[in-house]
């Protein structure tokens, strides 16, 4: 007697159902450590933008008894401040930063020895005694590595130029140059005197729970000026590619799941056929349906358990090369529900795919599964479907914890795999009823289809859902791909430049014709501070409870105003009212509008070097901030700036060259700030590219998956198919007209399963849409595909069905 591990590796359906275990295995392994893979590294990078994992800010330094609260965490502490550097008789405002040598927490520093050197990294800030600059403090003052520069009263050596900081972030807009010290120096330059603004910054690192528990300890003993920050407010800012792909490749572990649980369906409703007379004769002779279930379970469950401890080897051994080839360093970053679902994923969904069709065996009275009547009633095979669909539902939540951003999409996939077919079987009754009148052929392949609804209901759903996962992951992965060119094109501007005059534009334009420079266009700037609300001051009108909005109120914001024939800038959307601003609106960012309340119609009124400035908001926008582009708060109608001191801004593409080029720009023009983003923009490059190629590793496992339930709903139809054609030929019907019935019945199934896919993909838009393209998904031709998969789909069906014939009928029958 064979092992009962190796007695069901007999049955091509049990192979064919082991291989979707394989496959669903494989599949949710690298999926899901893919996921946490991505998901650390957004929270990374948040932190990188944040400083920490918590930040504390205030206008002065913190308590005493709060460091000692937070002791448990690793500190890093800063002091921003504005501050004039002095070389010689020269005199130059910079952005100063003093910072102890804990910092940065997270991420490096980017440092080279001199201006057109090299970059190197480095762990820590300068030593006490140092000073580090960004390089256009040396071209505005002149001054050589190894000089001393004056903050205040106290000489500092120079000894490096900044090239990056992990947490620069991406505004450009108020950012004067740049200087680092130790913060052991900054008593010593006396610049911080009563009345000095300066904003000190606590940054804390941990774990997630102490994170929490810090958090929780230090929130009641926040003084007025202090305020907490967390990674959820810089990962808020954070739309870019990492999180579109974090949430697709969540949207994958969903949809793998249900496709491999599909084709485990479709296999097991073959294995239970084929084991029904078995499980008959057991409850003819006594045993019950207890006794029945746990044997078919329990050596179902031993034989497919290899299989999936083979595709989660494979999926682990796959993410391993993916971490390696991607540069991807330290532990594997996935927590214990990840690899909870690594190991229990398959299994689970073999469980809950497979139980409700096992348990027909014992559903179905003895005498009709003797009698070859095992078809199920088609309500009960639509609600055993339906119920069977659930399982992703619970990995999901298992996985995100919630469903909140992606249960919308997976509700509707599976309410319309489980209801399409059921809504489609009328069609092919009715088709049944009418066909009276129709060719012999067609009636054939009608009644075929219409008379098997435990066959043909769950084949319907099998085929539709696939269609419409390998259709969804075409349109979405080229969809992201093209964002994600959009939003960094082969040119995109790697230089900013600010603090323009009228009479600096001509030799601007001058000097990036001279060097092949590509510019964009030209914004006016003017420093202006929000004051009034609907002639309410803003104080009063914005709940102080709101820190978003007080960061906002408390600081000059830069205004510019839309010129004539300016379109909106491609980072932005309107999302409410008309653009472009008539005389006397202003457009306003969505994030701001929701942190101040403001809405359609309401006045705001600012205060300017040139007195006020009012206007009534005619749209709010939203804003991709990540985007590389000048990006604004309020844009103003073209001649909403009229009369107030204007600046201008621009940005630029410039070729890789030597920093010569920058430095004679910046003396013939010595007052501009150049702002130079190669560094981030090189950052933002490889995140994209790291982002295509996961991209096309989770299409590849997506198209494995869905062409697996194809080919199990093929296969789990060739052996019914086969003895119907050999029951035709005993009856005297030719090749011509088998074939004629085999082609029709592979048509009607595929063109139903089209449509159904079709009209699946079609409802599926807008949440995509609203939750990883920010509402914009526009018609592809992708969503053709699932015709094509139709006629696939037929001309399989037909050349099953040609194989089939060459079997002789007598041996097809007994075998039935």
């Amino acid at each position: 007697m064979k092992p009962v591990l190796l007695r069901p590796w007999r049955d091509s359906a049990f192979r064919i159902l082991a291989l979707a275990v394989c496959i669903a295995a494989l599949s949710l392994a690298s999926i899901v450590l893919l996921r946490a893979e991505l998901e650390q590294r957004f929270i990374i990078r948040s932190a990188e933008m944040l400083g920490g994992d918590l930040m504390l800010v205030g206008s002065e330094p913190p308590e005493a008894s709060q460091l000692d609260t937070l002791a448990a965490l690793r500190q890093a502490q800063v002091a921003d401040f504005a501050s004039v550097v002095m070389h010689g008789d020269e005199m130059l405002l910079v952005s100063a930063r003093a910072v102890d040598h804990h910092y940065p927490l997270y991420g490096q520093l980017h440092i080279a020895a001199d201006r057109f050197a090299p970059a190197t990294v480095v762990a820590q800030g300068p030593p006490p005694g140092e000073v580090w600059v960004a390089d256009q403090v040396l071209d505005r003052l002149g001054v050589q590595m190894g000089e001393p520069l004056h903050i205040g009263r106290l000489p500092l050596t120079l000894t490096a130029v900044i090239r990056q900081e992990p947490d620069q972030g991406a505004g450009f807009y108020s950012m004067n140059p740049r200087v680092l010290l130790h913060q052991a120096d900054l008593a010593a330059t006396g610049v911080l005197g009563p009345g000095t603004r300066v904003r000190h910054r606590l940054m804390l690192g941990g774990d997630a729970a102490s994170i929490t528990a810090a958090n929780l300890a230090i929130e009641g003993t926040l003084r007025a000026d202090q305020s907490l920050r967390t990674v959820a407010d810089a990962a808020d800012r954070t739309r870019g590619p990492l999180h579109q792909l974090t949430l697709w490749v969540s949207l994958g572990v969903l949809l793998v799941s249900l496709l491999c649980g599909a084709a485990v369906f479709l296999a097991t409703s073959q294995r239970v056929r084929r084991r029904a007379r078995l499980a008959a004769l057991l409850r003819s002779f006594g045993a019950s349906r207890r006794q029945v279930t746990t044997r078919l379970l329990g050596e179902e469950f031993v034989a497919v358990v290899p299989a999936a401890i083979l595709g989660t080897g494979l999926g682990i051994s796959l993410i391993l090369l993916v971490r390696q080839l991607l540069g991807w360093q330290g532990p594997l970053a996935a927590a214990t529900g990840d690899w909870i679902a690594v190991l229990a994923g398959p299994l689970v969904l073999w469980l809950a795919f497979a139980l409700p069709r096992l348990l027909s065996l014992v559903r179905v009275p003895a005498v009709d599964v003797l009698g070859g009547r095992l078809d199920t009633h088609p309500v009960a095979g639509a609600l055993e479907l339906a119920a069977a669909l659930g399982a992703p539902v619970m990995l999901a939540a298992l996985l995100t914890g919630s469903l909140e951003e992606l249960g919308q999409l997976l509700l509707l996939l599976i309410l319309l795999g489980a209801l399409l077919p059921a809504l489609l079987w009328p069609l092919l009754k009715a088709l049944d009823v009418g066909s009276r009148r129709l060719p012999l052929a067609s009636r054939l392949a009608i009644r075929r289809l219409s008379r098997r609804p435990g066959l043909t209901l769950p084949l319907l759903a099998s085929l539709t859902v696939a269609m419409a996962v390998l259709g969804l992951a075409g349109l979405v992965g080229n969809q992201l791909l093209d964002d994600w060119r959009k939003r960094l094109p082969e040119q995109a501007p790697n230089h900013f430049v600010f603090n323009l005059f009228e009479q600096d534009l001509p030799p601007l334009q001058a000097w990036l014709n001279a060097h092949q420079a590509s510019s964009q266009p030209l914004y006016p700037i003017v420093r202006g501070r929000l004051t009034d609300i609907n002639q309410v001051p803003v104080q009063d009108a914005v709940t102080k409870e709101n820190d978003d909005a007080q960061r906002a109120l408390n600081r000059d914001l830069a205004l510019t105003a839309i010129q004539p024939g300016q379109t909106l800038p491609p980072s932005n959307r309107v999302i409410s009212g008309d653009w472009p601003p008539q005389a006397g609106g202003v457009s306003v960012e969505k994030e701001l509008a929701h942190n101040l309340g403001l809405a359609l119609r309401d006045q705001v009124q600012f205060v300017t070097s040139q007195g006020t400035l009012t206007a009534d908001i005619t749209s709010i926008r939203e804003v991709d901030w990540e985007s590389f582009e000048p990006n604004f708060y309020f844009m103003f109608a073209s001649e909403g700036l009229a009369g107030q001191d204007i600046t201008w801004l621009t940005s630029f593409w410039l070729p890789e060259g030597d920093g010569a080029r920058l430095a004679a720009l910046l003396r013939d023009l010595p007052h501009i700030t150049v702002i130079d983003v190669r560094a981030l923009l090189d950052q933002a490059q490889a995140l994209v590219t790291q982002a295509s190629h996961a991209t096309a590793l989770l299409a590849i496992l997506l198209m494995a998956a869905a062409l697996l339930v194809l080919g199990a709903a093929l296969l789990g139809a060739q052996a019914q198919r086969g003895q119907d054609n050999a029951l035709l030929r005993t009856l005297g019907a030719g090749r011509p007209l088998i074939s004629r019935v085999t082609w029709l019945e592979s048509l009607l199934l595929g063109l139903c399963a089209a449509l159904g896919a079709t009209l699946i993909m079609l409802a599926a838009l807008y949440p995509l849409a609203q939750r990883l393209f920010a509402g914009a998904l526009p018609w592809s031709p992708w969503l053709l595909l699932p015709v094509g998969l139709g006629l696939v789909v037929t001309l399989a069906g037909v050349r099953l069905g040609a194989r089939a014939q060459r079997h002789a009928p007598l041996a097809l029958l007994r075998q039935a």
